[in-house]
Parts: C-alpha cells; sequence; structure tokens
C-alpha cells in the first residue's frame, strides 16, 4: 500500500487529471460550477496570504476582487478588441495599485483597527460604484460580452464556448496559485509568517514590519483582481455584488472552513462553501440560515478546518495501513515484558 507521506502527490496528480477531463465528464451546470469554484479558490488564495500567513485579517478584501470587476469590465465594454490577456494584466495592475494605496494606510495599524479601516476603504468603493451611474450604471450593473483570445499561431478561441472557457480559467487559476505558494517560499515569504509569530522580535532580527506587511498586501491585491476579472467574464455581468461586503465575508468563511494557514485549505474550502451553496440553495430559500448554522459549528468543533481532518491520527492510520500496522507490531515487539 502507499505510504502516508506519498498520499499527497498520488492525490494531487489525480486530481489533476480529473481537472483534465471534467469537461468531458460533467455537464455544462456542473462545467459553470467548477469554473466558479476555480475563480474563488484563487480569491480564497489571495486572502489566505494575508490572514493566514501574515496575521493580518482585512475586512474589505472584497474592494480588491471589486476593483478587477470593474476594470474588466469597464474594458470589456468600451475597448472590447483589447486582448483578453491584456485585459488581466490591466485588472492585475488595478489591484496592485489599489492595495498600494489602501495597504500604505492599513498594515500600520493592528487588529480590529486594521479590519475596520480596510472595511472602510472598501465601503468608499462600493459607494463609489454605486453612485457613479454614468460609468459604472450603479445597482443595475452592466452586462459584457466575453471576448475571443486570440493567440499566434493558433488563431481565435472563443471564450463563449464553455469548454473554452473552463480551460483557459483553470490555466491562469494555476498559474495565480503557483505564484502565490512560490512567493511564500522565498525569504519575504518566510519573513511574513516570522511576522504573524512575533512582529517585535522580527524587527530586532532586521526585519522591517511595515515594509513586509505592505508588500504581501500588494501582493495579494494583484491575485484577488485577477480573480474579480475573471468572475466578470465568467458571469457576463459586471455588478456592485462583487464589490459589496458580502465578497469580503465569502473569504473569510472560505478561509475558516478550508483551513487559515494552510497553502490548500483556502482551495479546499472555497470548492465545499461554493459547492454546498449552490446545492443548499437549491433546496430552500432560507440557505443562508443552513450556512450560518454551519458556519458556527466549523468555528466551536473544526477550528482547524476541512484540511485538519486529514492530519487527524485517524486519517493518518487509513491512508498509512499497512505501513502504520507494521511500525506497530515492531514497536509492540520492542516493549518490555
Amino acid at each position: 500500500m502507499i505510504s502516508y507521506w506519498n498520499w499527497p502527490k498520488v492525490l494531487g496528480v489525480g486530481i489533476g487529471i480529473l481537472l483534465l477531463f471534467f469537461p468531458k465528464m460533467l455537464s455544462e451546470t456542473h462545467i459553470n460550477l467548477s469554473i466558479e469554484i476555480f475563480i474563488f479558490a484563487l480569491y480564497a488564495v489571495s486572502f489566505n496570504l494575508l490572514w493566514g500567513y501574515g496575521g493580518m485579517l482585512p475586512f474589505g478584501h472584497g474592494a480588491l476582487f471589486g476593483v478587477g470587476a470593474y476594470t474588466a469590465g469597464l474594458i470589456f465594454n468600451h475597448i472590447p478588441h483589447m486582448h483578453l490577456l491584456l485585459t488581466l494584466l490591466m485588472a492585475a495592475l488595478s489591484g496592485l495599485v489599489s492595495a498600494m494605496v489602501i495597504g500604505f494606510f492599513c498594515v500600520r495599524l493592528k487588529g480590529a483597527y486594521f479590519a475596520l479601516l480596510s472595511l472602510a476603504f472598501q465601503m468608499f468603493l462600493f459607494a463609489l460604484a454605486w453612485k457613479w451611474r454614468d460609468v459604472t450604471r450603479g445597482d443595475d450593473g452592466m452586462g459584457i460580452v466575453r471576448p475571443s483570445l486570440h493567440l499566434p499561431g493558433l488563431g481565435s478561441i472563443s471564450m463563449m464556448n464553455i469548454n473554452n472557457l473552463y480551460y483557459f480559467t483553470l490555466i491562469i487559476i494555476v498559474l495565480g496559485i503557483l505564484a502565490c505558494y512560490l512567493f511564500l517560499r522565498t525569504p519575504l515569504g518566510n519573513s511574513v509568517v516570522c511576522m504573524r509569530e512575533n512582529e517585535l522580535r522580527a524587527s530586532f532580527l532586521g526585519y522591517r514590519p511595515f515594509m513586509t506587511k505592505f508588500t504581501v498586501f500588494s501582493f495579494s491585491g494583484i491575485f484577488a483582481a485577477i480573480a474579480g476579472a475573471l468572475f466578470v467574464l465568467f458571469t457576463e455581468f459586471m455588478g456592485t455584488n462583487s464589490i459589496d461586503i458580502n465578497m469580503s465575508m465569502a473569504a473569510i468563511f472560505m478561509v475558516l472552513i478550508g483551513g487559515a494557514g494552510h497553502f490548500l485549505g483556502p482551495v479546499l474550502g472555497a470548492a465545499f462553501y461554493t459547492a454546498f451553496q449552490d446545492w443548499i440553495s437549491s433546496l430552500t430559500k432560507h440557505w443562508w440560515l443552513i450556512m450560518g448554522i454551519f458556519f458556527i459549528v466549523v468555528i466551536l468543533y473544526l477550528q482547524g478546518g476541512l484540511i485538519s481532518l486529514l492530519q487527524s491520527e485517524r486519517i493518518r492510520f487509513w491512508l498509512g495501513g499497512q505501513n502504520k500496522s507494521a511500525n506497530g507490531k515492531n514497536t509492540e515487539s520492542r516493549k518490555p515484558v
């Protein structure tokens, strides 16, 4: 039997193969759900960089998601012939600039002050999107037409085809999550965790708390904005729902459910949150009540998130199987009589 420590690699390869063949196996409805999960997975990972690794809990992270969504939506409507990849780049740039402005003020604060100031920035941007009707059309929103992806040598790839959109979104999301993973493997990424554990001691060691937190805040804004741009591309609609308080709360829910501080926890949380919400909302109009109860249960009894279940001794024993049994026998044989 495969040992426990090999299971993550085997599971990763298996999931990767499944993702490649999903469009052949699933209905269009489930493909749409998969795309939505991908988008929120990147959004949750960007939030986890701040909270899970940086120890900063922003209540206004949805502002960066919304900035990317509105940037992409306005480009799709007013500059329809702009290359799709360039549009995503512009959305990422807008997220970076917005995160730098917001982070410049927010990361100087800690705890509730940091959380509430980030929320204040989001409410400002939400009010701007709501009231500036000449540009954003307010709460009416704005429909967009998915542009085609033009690639040299391959011609034009229509994003109106759900399979093409699926693979395009999957590639962008995988690259984004990989970039976040590599960032955490750098010395700067390690210093972020150091700040979370003990900022004062880190400053004594020569780290610069403000610049470190400012950098990770700006970096996370890039991927939150890319997720927002993909969300607009997927839904074919730009509205205030992409920048309201519910979007920020969704990030908190997904990371808590999956497991804050674990890199793949937000991915698991985004998948569960999106799929569970889709299923529950199809059964009852009071689905928010059920989600709230589930969230309370997670807070009280599963503080490490769903990913912590994979770290329990029972799961390790089940995955380890024979090796665990063999080790157990050897241990028993060494015990003194």
